[in-house]
């Protein structure tokens, strides 16, 4: 029970992440790396958004390992 759980976490945690990704508001921030036509890319506020998803799947990759085989 304990890895469904994990990946549910993972996968709420990866869909929330995307979500605020792809928000245009003003609190997005400045571009640090634009793709195409200055439209989309890195800004500013994604990078907080993008180390907190990463210290959650560092979280949730420990929490499998610790659950043990799965039964």
């Amino acid at each position: 029970m304990r890895r469904g759980d994990v990946v549910v976490v993972a996968a709420v945690t990866t869909a929330l992440t995307l979500l605020l990704l792809a928000g245009h508001g003003p609190w997005a921030g400045r571009p640090i790396l634009t793709i195409s036509a200055g439209s989309h890319g890195l800004n500013a506020g994604d990078v907080p958004v993008l180390v907190l998803w990463a210290a959650a799947m560092v979280a949730c990759a420990r929490l499998w390992r610790d659950a043990g085989p799965s039964r």
